[in-house]
């Protein structure tokens, strides 16, 4: 089931073996169940998700590290968090309720713009709750329900090791978690209940489910083997639709109805009619694009494994390389306002100036 190019859990894997790592080895503790370390260079570690919670900025990463910043990207604190694992991303769908996810099945809620959180799921109840689940379909007659029993045992067998690449909340009660060989969960009660979905994508070859995206009533995910799978207000389920690429998508960015997918080796495909036909766009660069944001004026940004950042006009104009201050492998970015941004990767999070692009 395991794509033979690069996966983002793959790259995700490379970006914090990157890391510091610490050389003295303390008394073993489950990182599931120990407090993330409040470190003052919290905020030039490794980041692999941002987002905005109001006019807040709240960054995720390395060993839980949880940062938010009040001034722009200027400075940062560092949050309480109550795991020692890799965070992935976040999502934010009010100023004060927020949610993160990341390796070990880790899911993460705050209630106050992410200055503190508690731990709602990991992969220690996450593996046996799709088991029942999918174990109560079949003998309630569900006979499809064996494949995913089959992919859940497969998956869950050496304990809690699965994570979750990416959140989103749609609004404060419902969201979605979205992870590795199909893995995604669904909840309807902000978090309190989660209930599996791997049946409501067509996706029978298992592939991961890289990240996901929100575009008005559209959900769009991306993946492996250049599909994107896409859920519209009108379907119940998640349909696959092939890029005509081969290679991984890691990201989605919509506007209006077009959408780009961006992924391995500088890759981005671009839809005029909300994922339905894709074309290649040329981007200039052979290195992974990791991240990207839509600028309220309508300026596209791309960021690289490679430290690059891109930038279009708009979605209809070509790509070219912008300058940067800081150069680092690039995981994600947000907007601050038409003229900054915020880009954050293995140097951290740092502040960046945009120009308008001719």
């Amino acid at each position: 089931m395991i794509s033979a190019l690069i996966t983002r859990p793959a790259l995700l894997a490379a970006i914090l073996i990157a890391a510091p790592v610490s050389s003295v080895l303390a008394e073993y503790s489950d990182p599931l169940d120990s407090p993330a370390a409040i470190s003052t260079m919290a905020a030039s570690t490794q980041l692999l998700g941002i987002t905005k919670a109001g006019e807040r900025l709240v960054a995720v990463g390395w060993r839980g590290h949880i940062l938010y910043s009040d001034n722009k990207g200027k400075s940062w604190k560092q949050a309480s968090t109550p795991v020692d694992i890799d965070l992935t991303a976040v999502s934010f769908p009010s100023p004060k309720k927020g949610w993160a996810v990341g390796h070990a099945g880790v899911i993460l809620n705050t209630v106050d713009g992410g200055e503190t959180w508690s731990k709602q799921s990991d992969g220690r109840t996450a593996g046996p709750l799709m088991l029942d689940h999918y174990e109560t379909a079949l003998k309630n007659g569900d006979e499809s329900a064996q494949k995913y029993i089959e992919d859940v045992r497969l998956n869950t067998e050496d304990g809690p090791e699965q994570p979750w690449l990416d959140v989103l909340f749609e609004d404060e009660l419902h969201g979605y978690v979205v992870g590795t060989f199909n893995q995604i969960m669904h909840t309807s009660d902000g978090g309190k209940t989660w209930t599996p979905q791997l049946e409501l994508i067509d996706n029978p070859e298992s592939l991961h489910l890289n990240s996901i995206t929100q575009s008005g009533d559209d959900v769009y995910i991306a993946s492996e083997r250049g599909m994107v799978f896409v859920k519209t207000k009108e379907s119940t389920h998640f349909s696959a639709v092939s890029s005509g690429y081969a290679g991984s998508f890691f990201g989605v960015l919509a506007h209006n109805d077009v959408v780009l997918a961006y992924g391995l080796r500088g890759t981005i495909y671009r839809s005029d009619d909300r994922g339905a036909n894709w074309s290649s766009v040329e981007s200039g660069i052979d290195t992974a694009i990791t991240g990207g944001a839509v600028l309220d004026n309508g300026q596209v940004l791309v960021v690289s494994q490679g430290g690059q950042l891109l930038g279009a006009q708009n979605s209809d104009s070509p790509f070219q390389q912008l300058k940067v201050d800081h150069i680092a492998m690039f995981t994600g970015i947000t907007p601050v306002n038409t003229d900054q941004v915020v880009i954050i990767g293995t140097a951290g999070a740092n502040l960046e100036s945009v120009s308008r692009i001719p």
